[in-house]
Parts: C-alpha cells; structure tokens; sequence
C-alpha cells in the first residue's frame, strides 16, 4: 500500500551469519494503524521489531519507513521517525527529566513540559517525578516513565515489545489509552504481546510469528483461544 508509514517486503531477520530466524516477513503499517506481532517466547518477534528500528540489519528484503529503506536512513534521523521500547529498562542513575530530554532528543527538557504538550493523559503517578532517579524507583514506576518517554520522542511509527510487563491492571488500561492516543493522531503502532486484554482490544492486525515466519491471523475469539491454549 503506497501510503503506508512503515513497509517490509520478504524480509529475513536474524543475527550474524547464522541462519535467518524467520524469512518471508511482509507487511505495511498505515497512519493510524496498531500491529501486533504474537508467538511463543524465542520465535522472533524482538527480532523483528530490531530490525525495524535498524539495530539490526534485514538478513534478506527490505525494511522502509515513509517510502525510504531504513538502512539508508541516517540514524538521528532514524531516530527522530522510530521509537522504540526494549522490554528491559536501562539502570541507569539519571533523573525523570533527563530520560525525557534524551527520548525528545532535546526538543523537551523536563516532564512538565511533555505534561504542557500534545500528550495522552496517562501515568499521573510519574508525572511529577521530574527530578527523581529512575533507578530508584520501582519497576511499574520505571516502565511508566520510559512509555512517556517513548511519547516525547514524537515519532511517526512507535514499537514496543511487551510493553505491558511490569504494569498492574489499571495501568494496562492507561498503556492502551496512549496507544489509542498515538494512532488517533496518525501514528504508526507495532507491538509484541503476549496479553490477552491487549489483543483482544486494541490491533487492526494480528500476526503470528512462529514456525520460522510470520502469517497474518483473523482477530477473532477463536484466535484469542488458541494463543490461550500455546498454538
């Protein structure tokens, strides 16, 4: 599809000169639009949400966002166009209002001003830790902060693997909030989850990743089920 923001075209993905972990990947992500990428643990789908991002390069076929492959794009600019949320959180002592700065690449300096900008009303129980050290926080605490900031980093397409670990029930409900957030506003959303609230609720598109590639599934109750009983 030619306006899609985010492309993949027979993609392989794997790492070094080892063989491809999963080959045949393709899909668009149109504005607006959330993707999940569902599986077992260990069938690739970190791998693949790398290898958009660019950390890794597509063992075969071509990643590209807004027309233009990845791996011609230079990587601040990258960054400025791909967000991306490891599912570990980065220890490091440095406070709220710096991990803010440093996701906006400087276009925001503290939490009061991600608070004062277009921004989903979600993690009031961070927002006023501007000053405080990530790594003194708790692990929910942590993981709402690198979310917003995520949202600071104001980018067209938002990958996040496992985004929900470490959040309690009504936090979940506020993680789906900013993902409603972030595509009604035109953004691009892909996900690894292995929740069932999330998938029940929230993607355009579901797809399986396992057996060595990724096939698109009918977002129905049925596929719900079978992800319950591990197919």
């Amino acid at each position: 599809m030619t306006n899609a923001l985010l492309s993949l075209r027979d993609v392989a993905v794997g790492y070094g000169r080892a063989r491809p972990i999963l080959t045949g990947i393709s899909f668009d992500v149109q504005p607006g639009e959330a993707v999940a990428l569902v599986g077992r643990n260990g069938t690739g789908k970190s791998t693949i949400l790398r290898t958009i991002r660019g950390f890794l390069p597509p063992m075969a076929g071509e990643v590209s966002v807004k027309g233009k492959s990845v791996a011609s794009i230079e990587s601040q600019r990258l960054a400025a166009l791909v967000g991306f949320l490891s599912p570990a959180i980065p220890q490091s002592h440095i406070t709220v209002d710096e991990v803010i700065e440093l996701s906006s690449l400087g276009r925001l300096r503290t939490m009061d001003e991600l608070v004062a900008s277009d921004h989903p009303e979600v993690f009031s129980e961070v927002v006023g830790f501007g000053s405080r050290f990530l790594d003194e926080m708790s692990s929910g605490q942590q993981r709402k902060v690198m979310l917003l900031g995520l949202v600071a980093q104001w980018t067209d397409v938002l990958l996040m693997d496992e985004p929900e670990l470490h959040l309690d029930l009504p936090s979940l409900r506020e993680l789906h909030g900013l993902i409603t957030w972030a595509t009604s506003r035109g953004k691009s959303v892909v996900l690894s989850t292995h929740n069932l609230e999330t998938i029940r609720l929230l993607p355009n598109r579901l797809y399986v990743v396992g057996g060595g590639t990724v096939r698109e599934a009918p977002r129905t109750e049925a596929t719900v089920q079978r992800l319950l009983e591990g197919d």
